[in-house]
């Protein structure tokens, strides 16, 4: 009985993951003023992305969600469709690397990895926006959104990780 309650509050804590993820995405594109400008909003995607990595749910849903993301953030930031998408795929797929070489279960483990993955998600951001965008593009704001989804990580980790940190499904 304890073991579904555990299960079903850890679901419960992704689920909030997720919507904080939808709603960091969307709220760019909403008429709400300067505070829901990026920056200061957080790229909670590249959060959901480490976390689902580091926790070893691959399958097809994790990378599905990310793409969705990533999907709804290019909608929302007006284009070009898969520049974010792309993006958050490869957040995934580093993330996957850099929760397996943080194996341990103190904060600062994760915390690195996630800047790992917050860096390999710039200097891939930076090649994409060069194909899709052109060469000329200032990424000097995008660089200040990572800064900042790193600095909340620690804060939001719960909400994407479960609290035995196990890098590629192990514990």
């Amino acid at each position: 009985m304890t073991g579904v309650a555990l299960s079903a509050l850890s679901s419960l804590r992704h689920s909030i993951g997720l919507l904080l993820a939808v709603l960091c995405t969307i709220a760019p594109a909403l008429p709400w003023g300067g505070l829901f400008a990026q920056p200061p909003i957080p790229m909670a995607a590249l959060w959901a992305a480490y976390g689902w990595a580091a926790d070893g749910q691959g399958g097809w849903r994790a990378p599905a969600a990310v793409v969705g993301l990533g999907l709804l953030q290019d909608l929302a930031a007006g284009g070009p469709l898969g520049f974010y998408a792309f993006m958050f795929l490869g957040a995934y797929v580093i993330a996957g690397f850099a929760a397996n070489a943080m194996r341990s279960a103190n904060l600062l483990s994760p915390w690195t990895g996630f800047a790992v993955t917050a860096a390999g998600a710039g200097v891939l951001a930076a090649l994409l926006a060069r194909v899709t965008i052109g060469a000329d593009t200032g990424l000097g704001p995008f660089v200040a959104v990572l800064g900042v989804t790193a600095l909340l990580f620690p804060l939001v980790r719960p909400l994407y990780m479960d609290q035995g940190f196990s890098a590629g499904g192990r514990r």
